[in-house]
């Protein structure tokens, strides 16, 4: 008896120190993964599909409406805009900012707001996708009927019937010498219509894109890389600019992580290629080089659809499931570390 109670109390001792070896070991990751974190995170559980800078404050918008960030403190506020809904991009010209969403265009000064495109207007589609201020300080919008142009407070349209592959657009694009760049999604056959001094012509996957889905852009000195993608495949097409046209040139394929090639947003910074994934996280790219930050570092999801650079050295991130903020700094250091 008293061996049996003997080898009793060794059990519940054992059985003791198990429980309280595995209960430390999962604290201290937790602890560790708190301190390793390279992101803060705001919005969690909010879709937010593009960032923007205006007037001093970061301005978020996503599926449900737009979101004002103080820099300083991350102070969140949702703003009372109307009706807003899937807010896909926004621009800013000047002291106004411009708001494309499922019900049209929103255009806000920084305390009040009007609608300059919705449903009363008599276009082919209202609802947008994407936008760009050209070089005239004109607006261009993508919608789902083709790109809509605001000529002297009236709406221009051009559709498949003047020329584009397709009228679904969700990128727009100046090349630097008067030619236009429309970038179409949801047609497998249509990737680029490009429409210079009144000629058009097309990139598709036939012609050398990665991939027909067009999903965003960025022009550095005399090169545009145009991202691609849908779901697991695709890249970043490179093409030169010049006052006769776009030339394609090259394209960067890299299965960015275990989710494929998609490439989803881009920007730069110190001659850094910033690359947002559908399903990867954040990639920083140096010539053939790149390294992957994901949910793992703290980002808040993997799917990174804009890239903004603030002036305090951090940068921002609008994801599937919030805003990712870190910085700019301490990134590169990882890079380095990684590499």
């Amino acid at each position: 008896m008293p061996e049996m109670y003997v080898n009793f109390k060794l059990r519940k001792i054992f059985c003791l120190t198990l429980i309280l070896t595995i209960l430390g070991l999962i604290t201290s990751c937790s602890e560790e993964e708190i301190v390793d974190s390279l992101f803060t995170n705001l919005l969690e559980g909010k879709e937010v599909s593009d960032l923007v800078y205006y007037k001093g404050s970061i301005y978020a918008s996503g599926m449900e409406g737009v979101y004002k960030i103080d820099p300083d403190t991350l102070r969140v506020e949702t703003l009372d805009l109307g009706s807003i809904y899937l807010a896909k991009d926004m621009v800013v010209d000047r002291d106004v900012l411009y708001i494309g969403h499922d019900a049209g265009i929103t255009a806000f000064d920084g305390d009040n707001y009007v609608n300059i495109l919705d449903q009363t207007f008599n276009v082919p589609d209202y609802r947008v996708n994407g936008m760009m201020i050209d070089d005239e300080g004109i607006l261009w919008v993508g919608t789902y009927g083709g790109v809509l142009k605001l000529v002297d407070d009236g709406w221009e349209s051009i559709t498949e019937k003047d020329g584009l592959l397709f009228n679904t657009v969700f990128f727009i694009m100046e090349d630097g010498f008067g030619g236009m760049i429309f970038g179409h999604y949801a047609s497998s056959k249509d990737g680029i219509s490009y429409l210079k001094s009144g000629n058009w012509s097309y990139f598709s996957v036939d012609s050398g894109l990665p991939h027909n889905y067009i999903t965003d852009g960025l022009k550095v000195n005399d090169l545009i890389y145009i991202t691609t993608g849908f779901y697991d495949v695709g890249g970043i097409a490179i093409f030169k600019t010049s006052p006769t046209g776009i030339e394609l040139v090259d394209t960067i394929v890299e299965e960015w992580g275990a989710y494929g090639s998609k490439a989803r947003s881009i920007n730069t910074d110190n001659g850094y290629l910033w690359i947002g994934t559908e399903y990867n996280g954040l990639c920083i790219m140096k010539d053939d080089v790149f390294v992957k930050l994901d949910t793992l570092d703290g980002l808040v999801n993997n799917e990174v659809k804009s890239i903004l650079f603030d002036d305090k050295n951090k940068v921002w991130l609008a994801t599937r499931q919030g805003v990712s903020i870190a910085s700019i700094n301490q990134l590169y250091q990882e890079y380095q570390i990684r590499k």
